[in-house]
């Protein structure tokens, strides 16, 4: 199978500044990049500070450092080239005509989105759509999810500390961002010896999924890489991270939204994980 993957561009090197819309104000906020956690997925982290040489006394809610992490939609895994998979690289010209195209329908993202309507493969701007809509998707699924889950944030979640629209270089779009807490010292649940990890730590990730569908989340996707634990050779604190597959309940029915929980088997798929 051949896999080509997206190459890190300049500004989100270590040192590179970057420029973040908070939401709703629309003010602007100075970043410097620490480092990208690749390889990238359908969202970007990328562990920022506030710029050091501006005023961040205005953001005295905000710690130093944090995760920004980043729904471009120029970085979708589903662009690379994967055998016989037909690869489709971002262009500017094609992110343009579909920016302009929205622009004058008067839309952004399209809250009937489906994945599985794809355009044709020669139509550039059609795809360049779809991957806009579908990081959309993804982001409104996690910013949601979050906002559900407020209860659990700073024990079994991270906190989330807002949102903003991250402005890039020669780009038609602002991508979303959410601004999440950083645990430095963390390390994924198959990085770490089973036998450190507490019985009280296994109860509380498992708890804490059987409370997902109470809130009215279901999480879709536990796997190793979104349980982390902190501190990684003797863990004190665990959390679930990444909802960007998450399923939010909207006008279901006490009954339709429990056939919906044990489907997605949040705490199910957790047990298997120990």
């Amino acid at each position: 199978m051949t896999l080509v993957g997206h190459e890190l561009p300049e500004y989100y090197q270590p040192g590179a500044g970057l420029t973040l819309n908070l939401e709703p104000t629309n003010t602007p906020l100075s970043l410097r990049v620490l480092r990208a956690f690749t390889p990238f997925n359908m969202g970007q982290a990328v562990l920022v500070e506030l710029d050091p040489r501006k005023d961040s006394s205005a953001y005295l809610h905000l710690p130093e450092t944090f995760v920004l992490k980043v729904y471009d939609p120029k970085f979708d895994p589903h662009r690379l080239l994967r055998g016989s998979h037909l690869g489709r690289p971002w262009t500017l010209d094609a992110e343009t005509t579909a920016a302009a195209a929205r622009k004058e329908q008067n839309h952004g993202r399209d809250p009937d989105f489906e994945p599985c309507g794809r355009p044709e493969d020669d139509d550039a701007p059609g795809w360049e759509e779809w991957y806009y809509q579908n990081a959309e998707l993804q982001y409104h699924a996690e910013i949601s999810a979050y906002d559900r889950l407020k209860v659990l944030q700073v024990t079994t979640l991270v906190h989330c500390y807002g949102t903003g629209l991250l402005q890039l270089p020669q780009r038609s779009i602002a991508p979303h961002a959410i601004l999440l807490e950083y645990i430095p010292d963390a390390k994924a649940l198959d990085q770490v010896d089973p036998k450190v990890v507490s019985a009280d730590l296994l109860h509380s990730l498992l708890e804490t999924t059987e409370q997902f569908g109470r809130l009215g989340v279901v999480h879709s996707d536990i796997n190793p890489g979104n349980i982390l634990f902190s501190p990684g050779n003797r863990p004190l604190r665990a959390v679930i991270i990444d909802f960007g597959e998450s399923g939010i309940r909207k006008d279901e029915s006490d009954e339709e939204w429990q056939k919906i929980v044990r489907m997605n088997k949040d705490p199910v798929w957790m047990r298997k994980r120990f």
